[in-house]
């Protein structure tokens, strides 16, 4: 029989020669080697599905009698960068350096020579094995992302506001007397055919070569590996994130107290772009209170990114996700309040399926046709779907000809086959998968790198809305990879004011798209309030009479059309967890205990004066305001509210 020696030594010898041949051979991979190694580490690559775009919401009901206001982008911030560090070519065999002397090796001479050598040998390659998979600096730091960028950037000046007339019409997906035809959308923009080539050149360059590259090296969009000893934690992993940083951490805060409010238990981000805005007692001491964090950017890097490129807000949306240390990211914008516990849309079925889902806006798409020449993307004159302009051309449903009899003539065409969905996209919320998805994130990273010169334009014409909105979807698209739009568009929500005497919108209340699919449903849940106009600013709320009428003194509920679908009293939860956090007068001073019976709440911990300099800063003038409005306004709601509500 063989000795237990021999074939510890057979096994031995094999190891050291099947790790030799994967070390020297030029097409080695990083799992390659850790899958010799460690064989219980599953490997990371996600299966991505056929590309089959999925959803395309209803056609929305315009609000009655109503003007929307468009609220004001985000102040332009800054940019990134990052220089990448070159390979080295192996030296050829004639020029490399003679072998150092190797030192003498003690033996332990408790063991058999050959046993304890072989033990060394493979000591020898593991270590050597981790040496060659180290993480390399530029994607500790993220950098990788942008090496090289400005070998694709285009030399010819911007296309913004660069209209033959004037930008393309802002009107409702449902309007049933303009033709957003192909002739129409393709002449609003002014775009040479230089500017046309270049771009052209570039995408096609950064997808068919850049993004290659990328994926050889990374394989998820943020620094992690398979390698590290956190990735198990990371693969799999979900959670929520949101931007802060002065008076957004305010408002995210808001939607952090919300969701905990809701029973929602997954783990929050709240990303800070710069040092200057993290605040160290609210981001270590009060939200590990609410299971989040605050997730600081690096202020060097962010300053080197802003010498390279002019990017604006719409691009912390990219870095938050970026950086964030969730393979599953549900992103909001911090004055997005979910209404109920969505964890379970983590674990649906729906997303599990896509991978990314996205809610609709309520705009018709303006897109450029160039933009799918651009990105090799084929639309095919086979109409899939009917639209109000079609219905009533037609006079009426029952009139309406057969699809295929349609041409890019003589109807919307974002209704044929290969362009993207009507309605647009609204990213106050979406939610993807990093490593599944990593392409199209790559892609859409390169669409807001360039966006606010070239792709915004492209993609919205100066319509309503124009920014980042449409990159997520476009890049998913382009790079063939699944998505889901939520089938119901979202509900304007509001009142009737007896001071304009009309309705007026004061928020977008956003479906469940898992219940959505059934389009036959009528009692979908409002799962997300995108109170986007009033945000809830102080002075806004107040200097607008939001929640009192300028020329009385009676009292507004803005969202009161939700309650019977949310199941509480949206206006009063909001505005509740809005005065505890804002007013100081809203606490007894000798006890710190709230004037009203709120449990679970003081002075010290819940009054946000104490911990952000966006509350403090204002608290001379918040006092008042609280004293005219807020606090009367919170009782005013308690007494008069119609559902049970919890507030704590």
């Amino acid at each position: 029989m063989i000795s237990k020696l021999k074939i510890r030594f057979l096994l031995g010898v094999l190891v050291v020669i099947v790790t030799y041949h994967l070390i020297v051979s030029s097409n080695v991979q990083r799992q390659d080697l850790q899958n010799v190694f460690d064989f219980n580490r599953a490997s990371s690559d996600s299966t991505v599905q056929d590309a089959t775009p999925k959803g395309g919401a209803n056609r929305l009901d315009n609000p009655p009698n109503e003007e929307i206001v468009q609220s004001k982008p985000q102040n332009d911030v800054e940019s990134i960068e990052n220089d990448g560090t070159v390979g080295k070519k192996p030296v050829p065999a004639k020029e490399q350096p003679p072998a150092a002397k190797q030192p003498e090796v003690e033996l332990d001479d408790t063991k058999p020579v050959l046993e304890q050598q072989l033990e060394d040998d493979t000591e020898n390659t593991l270590e050597s094995i981790k040496e060659q998979a180290a993480k390399p600096d530029n994607l500790k730091d993220y950098r990788i992302f942008f090496e090289n960028l400005e070998d694709f950037a285009m030399k010819q000046p911007s296309i913004k506001k660069k209209y033959k007339t004037e930008h393309a019409k802002e009107l409702f997906s449902t309007h049933d007397s303009f033709l957003f035809s192909k002739e129409y959308l393709e002449n609003v923009l002014d775009i040479p055919h230089e500017t046309y080539e270049e771009l052209k050149d570039s995408h096609l360059r950064y997808v068919k070569e850049r993004i290659p590259e990328l994926l050889k090296q990374v394989k998820t969009f943020g620094n992690m590996l398979p390698t590290d000893n956190e990735w198990n934690s990371y693969k799999g992993s979900s959670g929520y994130v949101l931007v802060g940083g002065g008076r957004f951490s305010w408002l995210s805060f808001l939607v952090i107290k919300q969701m905990r409010a809701n029973g929602s238990k997954l783990p929050i981000e709240l990303f800070i772009a710069t040092e200057s805005d993290y605040e160290q007692h609210f981001c270590d001491e009060v939200l590990p209170k609410y299971n989040a964090r605050c997730n600081v950017f690096d202020d060097k890097l962010a300053q080197e990114l802003s010498d390279r490129f002019n990017l604006g807000g719409y691009q912390y949306k990219m870095l938050a996700i970026l950086s964030s240390k969730f393979e599953n990211v549900l992103y909001l914008d911090s004055d997005n309040f979910p209404t109920r516990d969505v964890d379970y849309l983590f674990e649906s079925d729906l997303y599990k399926e896509n991978q990314l889902l996205l809610w609709p806006d309520a705009w018709a798409r303006t897109t450029n046709p160039k933009y799918y020449d651009i990105a090799e993307v084929e639309v095919k004159e086979n109409k899939l779907r009917y639209s109000n302009y079609d219905e009533k051309q037609a006079g009426g449903k029952d009139k309406l000809k057969p699809l295929s009899e349609y041409t890019f003539k003589d109807s919307w065409y974002h209704d044929f086959e290969g362009a993207l969905p009507d309605p647009t996209s609204e990213t106050g919320m979406l939610m993807i998968n990093k490593s599944s998805h990593l392409k199209t994130l790559l892609l859409c990273l390169y669409y807001n790198i360039f966006g606010p010169d070239f792709y915004y334009p492209l993609m919205t014409q100066g319509s309503a809305g124009e920014g980042d909105k449409e990159t997520f979807i476009a890049a998913a698209h382009a790079m063939k990879e699944p998505w889901y739009q939520c089938a119901k568009q979202f509900k304007w929500t509001g009142y009737e004011s007896k001071a304009e005497k009309k309705f007026v919108s004061k928020a977008l209340a956003h479906y469940d798209p898992v219940q959505a699919q059934d389009l036959t449903n009528d009692k979908v849940d409002v799962i997300f309030m995108h109170l986007s106009y009033p945000k809830f600013y102080p002075n806004w709320l107040v200097d607008n009479h939001d929640l009192v009428y300028a020329d009385s003194d009676e009292h507004i509920r803005m969202y009161a059309s939700v309650n019977d679908n949310v199941g509480y009293d949206f206006d009063l939860r909001v505005l509740q967890f809005f005065t505890e956090g804002l007013c100081p007068n809203y606490y007894d001073k000798k006890t710190g205990k709230p004037i009203e019976n709120v449990p679970k709440i003081n002075y010290k911990d819940d009054y946000m004066g104490n911990h952000l300099l966006y509350v403090r800063g204002e608290e001379e003038n918040n006092l008042k305001r609280c004293e005219d409005v807020f606090i009367p306004h919170l009782k005013w709601l308690k007494e008069s509210a119609q559902i049970p509500t919890v507030v704590s």
